[in-house]
């Protein structure tokens, strides 16, 4: 029987979304592993009994990338192109009761450095905490549509 895995465990893989990185579910332990991606690929192009040179704090991520690829107990989060980061920001202006606020926030939101653009908004307009709230109650219910899609319980 799979694991249950803790919901906020989940949304806080999602919220530390790299490009280098991926987070991966092991459903038989209910545990999100953050792995370096190229590891992955290291570890499906390697032989059993070969072993690359590793640093020693690599070696645990090592451990579980041979587990990922010889196994099917492991299932990959979505990742930052699932989360839609975008969409999320644009979902929390479009929420503001301020019109004046709105409207600015929706210009940040688009054309060149919108991130930090909208980032300086929200700071500026003191409803950065309110951002916070959202962008986390949003990838919760990732996480939550995630779990069902793939029938995994969650707590």
């Amino acid at each position: 029987m799979p694991a249950t895995v803790r919901l906020n465990d989940i949304v806080d893989a999602l919220d530390m979304q790299f490009d280098e990185l991926i987070s991966i579910l092991d459903l038989d332990t209910g545990q999100v592993e953050t792995l370096p991606d190229g590891m992955l690929g290291e570890a499906e192009e390697c032989d059993d009994d070969e072993e690359p040179d590793l640093l020693e704090w690599e070696e645990a991520d090592w451990e579980i990338a041979k587990r990922v690829v010889s196994t099917g107990r492991y299932v990959r989060l979505p990742d930052k192109y699932d989360v839609h980061e975008w969409a999320i920001m644009e979902d929390f202006v479009r929420s503001v009761e301020s019109t004046r606020i709105r409207e600015e926030l929706l210009r940040a939101i688009h054309g060149k450095g919108a991130f930090r653009v909208f980032k300086d908004a929200i700071r500026r307009h003191g409803i950065e905490s309110a951002w916070f709230e959202f962008r986390t109650a949003a990838l919760r219910q990732i996480a939550i549509d995630w779990c069902e899609e793939n029938q995994i319980k969650w707590e």
